[in-house]
């Protein structure tokens, strides 16, 4: 069906959104992007042409189907379920946090949290940030979906490949916890902080975090555990890992042509990039 893009061969920003397209673009030029598919904007414009109310809106019946093949074709259980706005990600604006994330979602909730994402766009404090940032005529932005396989992360965290805070564009900063990276970016731990150079190729500032809870996988969702002491008197990443990211950091930096956020997780050894976007200031 039209409007449903493998990650792989989507190429587009106006048509899937900034983020599935710097995703699209990162996969195919060989970085470990985990598998995913695209909900195009455009394919829900029949569901709102349906019916003004976006709490009433329901998904054609060919749409769901070609969902479902989407998900059985291009991914493999479970997966995560995010916003790929037309105006995420731009130099003044990320949108980060604005939009529901719903993670650890299988074919028998996938339709669902499809729809939570996607209507999403329509809650007060979205449109709230939207109005702060654009003029009148740009308070509402086409919405695309990213279906994408979850990894079930040992250790993650999120990068910056320059300093946020001192603008030092030599530093890259890293912030990192056990289990999945949303207890890094839902600010449930003090994480640990790392400071690597990229002309020294050295790590030259690092503080071990307060990381008494995790955020795992567990039944239908996710839950919080709590840290082993062995975890909370031990960094979330080894130096090995630390300067893998470095590179990371540099070359997605030089194939996107400007500074980045990036969201990772290491499972088994293996890095993964989740997310890359612009730093907005």
């Amino acid at each position: 069906m039209s409007g449903i893009i493998s990650l792989s061969d989507a190429s587009a920003e106006d048509a899937v959104g900034s983020k599935a397209y710097t995703l699209a673009l990162l996969l195919q030029s060989h970085f470990p992007v985990p598998k995913g598919f695209v909900i195009a904007a455009q394919a829900f414009q029949r569901a709102v042409q349906h019916d003004p109310d976006p709490a009433l809106r329901m998904f054609p019946e060919a749409l769901c189907h070609a969902i479902m093949e989407a998900y059985r074709t291009f991914v493999t259980p479970p997966v995560v379920v995010r916003s790929s706005c037309s105006a995420e990600d731009s130099k003044s604006a990320s949108f980060a946090g604005q939009y529901e994330t719903i993670l650890h979602v299988t074919e028998d909730n996938l339709l669902e949290s499809i729809q939570r994402c996607w209507l999403s766009c329509n809650q007060d404090h979205v449109r709230t940030y939207m109005a702060q940032r654009y003029s009148a005529g740009r308070q509402t932005a086409a919405l695309s979906v990213i279906v994408q396989e979850l990894i079930d992360a040992d250790g993650a965290g999120v990068l910056f490949s320059k300093n946020p805070v001192t603008g030092n564009e030599d530093e890259v900063v890293i912030n990192s916890s056990f289990g999945l990276g949303e207890a890094v970016a839902s600010g449930l731990v003090t994480p640990d902080f790392h400071i690597l150079s990229k002309r020294r190729k050295e790590i030259v500032a690092r503080e071990l975090g307060d990381k008494t809870s995790k955020v795992i996988l567990g039944g239908s969702g996710t839950r919080v555990v709590e840290t082993t002491p062995a975890e909370q008197t031990d960094y979330s990443l080894r130096d090995e890992q630390l300067h893998e990211l470095l590179g990371m950091a540099i070359a997605i930096e030089t194939c996107l042509g400007y500074p980045v956020d990036i969201e990772f997780a290491y499972r088994s050894g293996q890095l993964y990039i989740l997310q890359a976007r612009r730093i907005s200031t």
